[in-house]
């Protein structure tokens, strides 16, 4: 099949935390066409599978899971100008594109430069900073449905939201994004994605060095049209989440939403550090905390499990 396989793999290899523990194995699908045939072959087998991109948004158990993954993130990727416009495998790396949306001379996307993942996971969770989203620049998107069809979808069916879009629940697997973007000067576009790469410097960690998953909850929703979304890392400072420590799990120092791995921890850690999190918001403020991270495998004091992102 021309896919490399790795066989009762540790996933702490594949997210950004370094956390997670076996499953079957990871089938390493870069190009459309290699992911749409190992899809196909599981569904004939009737095997359940995990897709994951990048890994940036993820928290393996330590249990692992007893199923095969999908790993779908390419170093090559594949992107074509169509005008004004991109089009570019699911599989991408999020910032090669925004480099390469600079080398052409094209607007819209740099607000992503520094984000890790990949631009399907991107779509899927309609990922954003500094006010603006991924979904602002969809066009549309081909999709492997989970009945194993291909069809191509307009940005509006997406119903794009705050970290968000139909595709968390419908499960459909992004092949391929086209971006609709705007003519710039190259000169202005990279000295603006300097200065945002600077801004996250200075508040998120360097996942090299610091392992983590970014932003652990979602900001918290506005209550009326008269409120703006707010940072849930203000709430959980306000609430003294920063002094908290499970295990090797601890608060960055310089943004109390972002979990850190240190030396010794375990997912387990990770969870319960976030359960405490959530727990001293819900008694200052009375309010909900919503996992951005997604969770895979059974933690401990948590009913869930991996299937509602099984295949």
């Amino acid at each position: 099949m021309d896919v490399e396989v790795q066989y009762n793999v540790r996933l702490e290899k594949f997210t950004t935390f370094r956390l997670g523990g076996y499953c079957r194995g990871v089938f390493m699908c870069q190009t459309p066409a290699q992911l749409v045939k190992v899809v196909k072959r599981f569904h004939q087998t009737q095997v359940p599978f995990i897709l994951i991109g990048g890994g940036s948004n993820l928290l393996v158990s330590d249990q692992g899971v007893d199923c095969f993954v999908i790993r779908y993130m390419s170093d090559q990727p594949e992107i074509v100008g169509n005008g004004h416009d991109l089009i570019v495998s699911g599989s991408t790396q999020l910032d090669h594109l925004v480099l390469a949306a600079i080398q052409r001379g094209l607007e819209g996307l740099n607000f992503a430069s520094g984000i890790p993942g990949t631009v399907g996971g991107a779509v899927v969770g309609n990922a954003g900073a500094f006010g603006k989203q991924v979904g602002d620049v969809v066009k549309s998107v081909t999709l492997l449905t989970r009945s194993g069809l291909q069809k191509d979808v307009p940005s509006r069916e997406l119903k794009f939201s705050y970290r968000n879009s139909i595709l968390k629940s419908t499960g459909d697997i992004v092949l391929s994004v086209e971006f609709s973007l705007h003519p710039s000067d190259k000169m202005n576009l990279n000295t603006e994605r300097n200065g945002i790469l600077e801004a996250r410097r200075q508040k998120h960690p360097d996942l090299v060095i610091t392992p983590c998953a970014g932003s652990f909850f979602r900001n918290i929703e506005p209550t009326s049209l008269a409120q703006r979304r707010q940072a849930a890392g203000w709430f959980l400072e306000q609430a003294g989440g920063k002094a908290l420590r499970v295990g090797g799990a601890c608060i960055f120092d310089k943004h109390a939403n972002i979990i850190i791995k240190e030396n010794g921890a375990c997912a387990q850690d990770v969870f319960a550090l976030s359960e405490l999190m959530a727990g001293l918001v819900k008694e200052k403020f009375n309010l909900e905390l919503i996992r951005e991270v997604r969770l895979v495998g059974k933690f401990k004091g948590m009913p869930e499990d991996i299937q509602d992102i099984l295949w």
